[in-house]
């Protein structure tokens, strides 16, 4: 007489649905043909436990063979398929990726099973390859201006790809059907920080230092921006933290968006040694000038 499913899968007819998903589990790991090379055996207990778990493996499956609905032998051949095309595909994503199930399936042994044999009732779905997702840290340049990158995928294959203008960190770059495994290879982009320069949306901002003259009297003084250097006029009497606008030097127009600005903030910077003529002019320029920043504006106001 033939074995009943329950039989096959060691349990009781009693037992809950979760022991007899456990049951095949476990038996599934251990008689699983690619870890069985050759093993007839092994492979015709693969192919029973699959028909039996077909069979008991839901509620609504189980109750119909309790019923003498169905037997083992109905869904044996459907089961067969389905684990054939599941079994190839374990084949190559192995072959590709050289990993064991969690490499192929980019989760644990739970993930093989939901993927192999669908989870819920042992029914076959269509194997979707996974996406492989990776991190590249580029130049804050590269990032508002865009670039053009060649990088070296996990299996030696070279890729070249387009760094769009004004991407951010956290952004990902899709390429479809590029992953290691024929899924889509998906780029999170990570931008260095610069010494020198900080975004602001479409806006870039640098703070540039000039001379306690360059303050007073105004100057024309070079300024970098990402695209190169640039000719400012600083106009006298200008004082720390005042800002001039370099018109249409921030991130370039891209998508909708336009062309942004660039804010240079001035910083006066003291010479590290001051002559004794120097203070004897600014000594005699003070008494001259009642001058005093904090009797006016809206310092004054706040000390009131």
């Amino acid at each position: 007489m033939a074995k009943s499913p329950y039989e096959i899968l060691g349990v009781s007819p009693k037992a809950s649905q979760d022991e007899i998903k456990n049951a095949y589990r476990s038996h599934a790991k251990k008689l699983h043909p690619d870890l069985n090379p050759g093993n007839k055996t092994a492979e015709h207990q693969f192919k029973e436990i699959n028909a039996a778990y077909e069979t008991v493996g839901t509620a609504e499956e189980r109750g119909k063979y309790d019923r003498g609905e169905t037997d083992a032998a109905s869904s044996a051949q459907a089961q067969s398929r389905a684990q054939e095309q599941a079994r190839q595909y374990y084949s190559q994503t192995q072959g590709s990726s050289g990993g064991r199930y969690s490499s192929a399936f980019g989760g644990g042994d739970d993930d093989l099973f939901e993927s192999l044999f669908g989870g819920r009732g042992g029914r076959s779905r269509p194997s979707t390859p996974p996406d492989d997702l990776f991190s590249l840290e580029i130049e804050f340049s590269d990032a508002v201006l865009g670039a053009e990158r060649e990088i070296t995928l996990p299996n030696q294959k070279k890729l070249r790809i387009t760094i769009p203008v004004g991407i951010e960190s956290g952004k990902k770059l899709k390429f479809a059907g590029q992953g290691t495994q024929g899924g889509d290879l998906l780029i999170e982009i990570k931008v260095k920080p610069s010494p020198f320069f900080h975004r602001h949306g479409n806006q870039i901002e640098i703070e540039v230092p000039i001379s306690l003259s360059e303050a007073i009297l105004g100057a024309e003084i070079k300024v970098p921006t990402l695209s190169g250097s640039i000719l400012m006029k600083v106009p006298p009497g200008v004082s720390s933290g005042q800002k001039l606008k370099a018109a249409g030097r921030g991130v370039p127009a891209h998508g909708h968006h336009g062309a942004g600005d660039q804010i240079v903030v001035l910083k006066i910077v003291m010479p590290s040694t001051v002559d004794a003529e120097f203070k004897d002019a600014v000594s005699a320029w003070a008494k001259r000038e009642a001058y005093d920043p904090r009797t006016s504006g809206a310092f004054a106001k706040g000390g009131s």
